[in-house]
């Protein structure tokens, strides 16, 4: 998930540049730096500012270049700003070869020049992103500006001058089209829910059909009474990228399109439900699979007879999501209108487990003669039943349980003959 503004903690693209050899050391003494500077930096209107010490130091010395502006932000409804901060740190070895040479070396300029062309940045759309203390916010990400001819003199300067410290303030730009008067205007400001899923192991077919159904949940707006997941994601077709995988069909694994689409169904269940819309359809899968751990927390969809629906008393819902590949994890959140309650989805339990049948042997004229496949793996049959807690000042006021019944799956096997 995204985090703003703290660089330490920035995992949302690259915003941190080294020039030369700075080692842990002189990291730690420009973020000792960085941490003295004010919280809050006004835009600028003009060509870049820069701010230099007043007596020059001729002594080579680790030099921070920070570059400082500021986003419009919706904070609880409220409009104000949020600091945002890149640095750059040049070593000493790069300075003292600067001061010795008159002026700053090419290779130097070349790597500061990199750092210009990240600090020009296109606007872009307004969207909630969340902070280190774990609150979230809608921020609007307007263009940035940063001369480079200006900011090349004050670096030279700096360099030359023996400073330990250069701001550089860019100004800003065209504002996107999604500003925060979208989420404003329909009450958008509230964090309701997040559902997570793990997808480890997945076939790369897999992961591809999660991947598209998981796109119709980045950025999007639902204003209906009765969400679908059928008619919000449209059909399930090689036309809209989907590729063959395995999916449940009846009583074994069998391919199709779309296999690995209810990785995303069961995520965006996961996110509904503990934002306390009302369930309308659901159904679980057959047996326990595996991605969904915890169990009793899934939910299946097959077109066009089985779809996931849920009631929407709580206005307009603003859906965003990220998954990851490398930790193989899909994450869906929503936001709405603030509520003054909070909803609890306890820990599952477990009220009865069936143990798992005998392995099953099915015969595939599509392998070669003695060719075994396993396409099934045994799960115990159970009845898990999960409650959910509506909470108002710290007292329950309504409370539902949802409940899924999975058989006994055996291990099957497809043997050739």
């Amino acid at each position: 998930m995204t985090r703003f503004l703290t660089l330490p903690a920035l995992i949302s693209g690259p915003r941190q540049l080294l020039l030369g050899a700075a080692f842990l050391a002189p990291l730690l003494l420009a973020q000792a730096q960085a941490a003295a500077q004010p919280a809050t930096v006004q835009p600028a209107t003009t060509q870049p500012t820069t701010t230099q010490s007043t007596k020059p130091n001729k002594a080579a010395g680790l030099l921070t270049v920070r570059l400082e502006a500021s986003f419009p932000a919706l904070v609880g409804g409220k409009k104000t700003t949020v600091p945002y901060h890149d640095i750059l740190l040049i070593s000493p070895e790069r300075v003292a070869a600067a001061q010795a040479a008159g002026k700053l070396t090419p290779d130097t300029v070349t790597l500061f020049n990199r750092f210009i062309q990240k600090a020009n940045t296109p606007a872009r759309d307004a969207h909630f992103e969340q902070q280190d203390d774990g609150t979230w916010m809608v921020v609007q990400h307007d263009a940035l500006i940063l001369d480079g001819d200006t900011a090349r003199t004050a670096l030279s300067k700096a360099v030359l001058g023996g400073d330990k410290q250069l701001v550089l303030t860019p100004k800003v730009g065209a504002a996107p089209k999604r500003t925060l008067d979208y989420f404003a205007s329909r009450g958008i400001t509230a964090f309701l829910a997040a559902g997570q899923t793990s997808y480890v192991g997945s076939s790369e077919a897999r992961k591809t059909n999660i991947h598209v159904g998981a796109k119709f949940f980045k950025d999007r707006l639902f204003e209906g009474k009765v969400f679908s997941f059928n008619k919000f994601i449209g059909p399930i077709s090689e036309q809209a990228g989907y590729v063959p995988g395995l999916v449940i069909a009846g009583e074994r694994t069998a391919s199709g399109i779309g296999g690995g689409i209810c990785q995303v169904s069961t995520t965006v269940f996961r996110t509904l439900y503990g934002a306390g819309l009302g369930l309308v359809e659901r159904r679980n899968h057959s047996y326990q699979v595996h991605y969904y751990d915890p169990q009793g927390l899934d939910a299946t969809i097959y077109q066009p007879s089985q779809d996931l629906r849920f009631s929407n008393p709580y206005g307009p819902l603003w859906f965003q999501t990220e998954w990851d590949d490398n930790a193989e994890t899909l994450v869906v959140q929503v936001f709405g209108r603030p509520r003054d309650f909070e909803v609890k989805v306890q820990q599952p339990r477990t009220l009865k487990s069936t143990p798992a049948p005998a392995d099953k042997v099915l015969v595939d004229s599509s392998l070669k003669p003695g060719q075994r496949k396993q396409v099934d793996w045994a799960a115990e049959g159970a009845v898990i039943e999960v409650d959910r807690l509506f909470v108002r000042a710290g007292q329950t006021f309504k409370q539902d349980t949802l409940r899924s019944h999975y058989k006994p799956w055996p291990n099957i096997f497809l043997v050739g003959k």
